[in-house]
């Protein structure tokens, strides 16, 4: 479904007293529009939005070793309109092309997508205790700007580094194109953090992502006023802010996995935000979301395709790209300053 069409259509006519919305769809991966909506819940009671009956043909058992193509222990589940025997056949005649085996005939969400962090590691992640508060510890602030279009918002993720360990201390995000109100949220962003006596006359460094124009530069100079406050500068560029290419995608990818695998990301107790459970909610979905995605190349004298991206079925990534540059540009700085002291 076009996401598009629910937004402006579909979703307005539910406001409706007596409106029900039934969708029926074949969910053709994991994380599209349809999955999306089946794992809404309401804020407010955290119950899901919606009634789900998902209907599938493979048992816990072969999906858990891989079999889920050729499992046949509830085909006694097809519809009366339907045969087994028939389902079996076409099993065979469709075995080159097992993920539309798994969707059009088990109802299985084929994943097209893989994954970049653990389950289990951003729920560690979100559950650990962090390491104890170090007086005045230096701040640091990584910038994703709405540079996407639509499908982008301006957002950032605010950090300290202790002990080998990176804690999160805040959040913020806004859906604007306008720089003034960007900037007037990030300059209350550092006011709020410094309102906490441990953090009170912390030093602030800012890293805005600078891709496309002097979006970093315009930002520095409208928050020159911040006091101990300062915006990352690229020394060799000569620029204001940093470049992210595939490269450094990909590194700060595998940095922030090695991190969350060794239990060295946690969130502060005292965690500054607008939405504060809103954010942490959105942040756990985006790392969740955030995978490798493939495009097969449609003949022979072209290149299969990969990209690093969290915006699937209308979602965001700006918080997971922020926190992954975040780690990756703090650890660069780290390592630099090692190497000068050995030099």
């Amino acid at each position: 479904m076009d996401p598009g069409f629910f937004y402006e259509t579909v979703a307005p006519l539910m406001i409706v007293g007596t409106t029900t919305l039934i969708g029926i769809s074949t969910l053709t991966s994991e994380i599209n529009f349809y999955t999306r909506l089946i794992r809404l819940k309401d804020k407010a009671t955290g119950l899901k939005l919606f009634t789900v009956l998902q209907v599938e043909l493979a048992c816990a058992k072969c999906k858990d070793e891989g079999k889920a193509t050729d499992c046949v222990h509830l085909l006694h589940l097809v519809p009366r309109w339907q045969s087994s025997e028939r389902h079996r056949r076409l099993k065979t005649v469709m075995q080159d092309r097992p993920d539309l085996i798994e969707s059009e005939l088990s109802g299985l969400a084929f994943d097209s997508l893989q994954q970049c962090f653990r389950a289990a590691d951003i729920e560690a992640m979100f559950a650990q205790e962090p390491p104890p508060p170090i007086l005045n510890e230096e701040i640091f602030i990584c910038v994703d700007p709405a540079g996407g279009g639509p499908q982008s918002d301006f957002s950032f993720v605010s950090f300290q580094r202790v002990r080998g360990q990176i804690i999160i201390v805040g959040m913020d995000t806004i859906s604007t194109k306008e720089p003034t109100r960007q900037y007037k949220l990030l300059e209350e962003h550092m006011l709020a953090l410094r309102r906490n006596l441990y953090r009170s006359s912390s030093k602030i460094t800012i890293f805005v992502e600078r891709n496309l124009g002097f979006e970093a530069e315009h930002a520095k100079h409208a928050l020159a006023h911040v006091p101990f406050a300062r915006f990352y500068e690229d020394q060799k560029a000569g620029r204001v802010g940093v470049l992210t290419t595939e490269n450094v995608k990909y590194g700060a990818m595998e940095l922030l996995n090695i991190m969350m695998r060794e239990r060295r990301l946690s969130v502060y107790k005292y965690f500054h935000s607008r939405d504060t459970k809103g954010l942490l909610l959105k942040l756990r979905d985006q790392l969740e979301i955030f995978s490798w995605q493939f495009k097969q190349a449609v003949t022979t004298f072209q290149k299969d395709r990969m990209a690093l991206s969290g915006k699937v079925g209308g979602l965001k990534d700006d918080l997971c790209i922020a926190l992954m540059l975040g780690a990756y540009f703090t650890s660069v700085g780290i390592i630099e300053k090692e190497l000068l002291k050995l030099a």
